[in-house]
């Protein structure tokens, strides 16, 4: 007796898991997703403090950045001080308690420290924080320590 065996029909693409694999990847990448540090202007080089604050990420602050010439700049948009008083009296409207953090040059004139920090509290902020790095750790001078 002779079996016919029925050839299975050959199976298509499966559209549905791979429509579930690229969901997941989707969703993966968004919620790992890191986003941008809150705005390091890389031409600021901040001075240095024997005891810096941790640089702490706060959802609810402003980040003004002076540069070495005074130019001050937030969300890299240059301001002149009559712009950055309207930006930080709109700011202030929003919320009073909005940190500002100034990151400044240390060769920066301290006139437009000044400007910055009297806009601030001319809008009503006053919480205001400045930026620093740690100081760059000394070498061990070995040659004194082994003399005693």
């Amino acid at each position: 007796m002779k079996f016919h065996y029925k050839m299975p029909s050959p199976i298509g693409f499966q559209l549905a898991p791979m429509l579930d694999i690229v969901f997941l990847l989707l969703v993966f990448f968004i919620v790992t997703q890191t986003f941008e540090d809150d705005e390091p202007d890389l031409s600021i080089n901040l001075p240095s403090a024997e005891t810096p604050k941790p640089g702490e990420n706060v959802s609810n602050e402003i980040i003004v950045n002076i540069r070495k010439d005074g130019t001050v700049v937030i969300n890299r948009q240059q301001y002149t001080m009559p712009q950055l008083e309207d930006k930080l009296f709109s700011v202030a409207r929003l919320d009073k308690t909005m940190l500002v953090r100034i990151r400044v040059d240390e060769k920066a004139e301290s006139g437009v420290v000044v400007h910055v920090m009297d806009a601030c509290l001319k809008a009503g902020l006053n919480n205001v924080s400045f930026s620093t790095r740690p100081p760059v750790p000394s070498s061990i001078n070995v040659s004194n320590s082994q003399a005693s």
